[in-house]
């Protein structure tokens, strides 16, 4: 028996058999097809083809403005190589002569290309084969993207076990039927963790070791609560944790009770509670848990699967979720692309700290005409209900002047169109930089609402890469530079009349919940999956205890024995009912 400790990212107890999936090797499959599969195949790689030019041709053209003349030329060799009969061609003689699968020949065909170009002598052709190299993976991104094939046939009670895995890979394997996942990398608020904490699947991250330490059909208990993994336990463990197993189904049962209940405070205060979610899928979870609506649409996802998505089909998608949320209000989050949310499908940068660099606004900015397709889109959404459009990563005053600058020319192309829309749209501000923190009561002024994104808040503030397992133990809410800007925050929008939601994670964590009560925020939005424990938790606090806890914490001088006065608090008011 073997246990490895990682960080709790989606609680839960399961157990299940392992299935490794690491990434870092490329395991593209052989399959034998028969003569009249071989049109099927050469379609596939075809239909590659079309995608990858049309990809490419749109990258080039979004990229106009970054490139010189002299660079422009990458592309054009890309173009070059998809109408390459050595390449394309050669791959659809391999699919005919071999009676092979398409993905398995193109990945024969252009490795025999990068040998044969690796040993030219001649030093132009020899790095055509990194040239060779792209436009295959690109090829192949496409063939196994579209659903033509993928790495695993899963089965049922799986625990999928990782080095890593992208928010929607995630998401796919959920699908399958998966139980559970373990992770070598990732930290508590990395987007891979917070689509599994709003799917309520229970995961564990940052484990290090986990794809060296598990193989193919071990039998592994994921520990939700105690980030812990379990592998090839033991008769007395394996008995022990099909109990907590039980017990984890009978305490979600009693939290289900709470579906309907508005949210109080032990003193009568009330708490608002909205949703963040990702697809509209997770709305009618929103819904069922009687949310005020949602305060976080991350729309970068349709994005990272789909690449540059026309006006039209964002428009439906928005329009799909405003007739999902049942008139409570819609606050659509700007595509915050960039950092670790990169895509082959869109043009960005080679970055030596992307986390701050080209990412969010600064993107948006960057390219604009891509930009102002999503403001027309959520513009075109508003004129049958209640949306919201917010900007993340505002660093700055002149920012928020050029967004809503941007906000104005798309009006006036809708306009001329003849298009519905809101006139008097909200438009908010992700306040998640601590240069806005510090200048709130200007950023105030110039917006509707705050939306306060704690976790690049806090990452930001105390230089902590969130995504490091090396020094995710570092990331802590309860620091007293935290707590500080947070009450900033709130007190300019208290000043100036306007809203102000915490949308970050520490929003959905119970135990931090008593922390933002006391510094005075009635609105929190976290994953639908944490609504019900924090109407639970909630209940059972006081707000002027919370008050007394945020003095407290405010005064210590380390944030462990702040998060320790936390912790005693939580288990004072609320004692094991959180099953922590």
């Amino acid at each position: 028996m073997i246990t490895l400790n990682g960080i709790k990212v989606s609680e839960g107890v399961v157990i299940g058999r392992a299935y490794v999936f690491d990434k870092r090797t490329v395991n593209i499959k052989k399959r034998n097809i028969l003569p009249n599969d071989v049109e099927y195949e050469i379609t596939k790689l075809r239909n590659a083809v079309n995608e990858t030019e049309k990809y490419m041709i749109a990258v080039k053209e979004m990229s106009e403005q970054d490139f010189s003349s002299s660079h422009q030329f990458i592309f054009d060799v890309y173009l070059m190589l998809l109408k390459d009969e050595m390449l394309i061609g050669e791959t659809e003689k391999f699919i005919r002569e071999n009676l092979v699968n398409a993905e398995y020949a193109l990945s024969v065909v252009s490795g025999n290309l990068v040998k044969l170009f690796g040993r030219s002598k001649d030093e132009y052709l020899k790095e055509r084969k990194n040239d060779i190299k792209h436009i295959a993976k690109k090829l192949l991104n496409f063939m196994i993207d579209k659903g033509y094939e993928y790495s695993c046939d899963l089965k049922r009670d799986l625990i999928v076990v990782a080095h890593d895995l992208s928010p929607y890979e995630a998401a796919h394997l959920y699908k399958q039927n998966v139980k559970g996942f373990a992770l070598d990398k990732g930290s508590k608020v990395s987007h891979t963790s917070i689509i599994l904490r709003a799917l309520g699947v229970p995961a564990v991250v940052g484990i290090e070791n986990a794809t060296y330490s598990i193989t193919d059909g071990d039998t592994v208990i994921i520990d939700g609560i105690n980030g812990k993994v379990i592998v090839e336990p033991d008769e007395d463990t394996l008995t022990e944790y099909k109990k907590k197993e039980k017990q984890y189904l009978k305490f979600v049962s009693e939290l289900n009770k709470l579906k309907e209940n508005e949210v109080y405070t032990s003193d009568g205060a009330h708490i608002n509670l909205f949703a963040n979610v990702e697809i509209n899928d997770e709305i009618a979870v929103a819904n069922e848990y009687n949310s005020c609506g949602i305060g976080l649409y991350r729309t970068e996802f349709f994005y990272l699967e789909k690449g540059d998505v026309p006006e039209d089909e964002q428009f439906e998608i928005l329009k799909e979720a405003i007739s999902l949320n049942n008139g409570k209000p819609l606050v659509v989050r700007t595509f915050d692309l960039g950092g670790e949310k990169l895509s082959n499908l869109l043009p960005h940068p080679d970055e030596s700290n992307p986390a701050m660099g080209l990412r969010a606004i600064r993107y948006s900015l960057r390219f604009r005409d891509f930009f102002k397709k999503q403001i027309r889109a959520i513009l075109r959404a508003s004129a049958f209900g209640d949306i919201r459009i917010m900007f993340p990563m505002i660093s700055g005053i002149e920012e928020i002047d050029k967004a809503k600058m941007l906000i104005n020319e798309c009006k006036s192309e809708l306009k001329e169109a003849g298009k519905e829309f809101n006139e008097n749209i909200k438009i908010g501000i992700m306040v998640e930089l601590p240069s806005i923190a510090l200048i709130c009561d200007l950023a105030a002024q110039e917006v509707d609402f705050f939306s306060v994104g704690t976790n690049d808040l806090i990452q930001y503030t105390l230089g902590i890469d969130r995504n490091n397992e090396y020094v995710a133990y570092l990331y802590r809410p309860s620091h007293p530079a935290v707590l500080s800007l947070l009450k900033s925050i709130i007190d300019s929008a208290n000043k100036f009349s306007i809203d102000a939601t915490v949308c970050g994670e520490m929003a959905g964590d119970p135990i931090y919940i008593p922390i933002l009560i006391g510094l005075g925020y009635k609105n929190l939005s976290m994953s639908p999956s944490q609504l019900l424990k924090a109407k639970l938790l909630i209940s059972q606090i006081n707000t002027e205890e919370c008050k007394k806890l945020v003095e407290e914490m405010a005064v210590c001088k380390y944030a462990r024995v702040a998060e320790e006065k936390l912790a005693d608090f939580v288990k004072k008011f609320a004692g094991n009912m959180l099953f922590n």
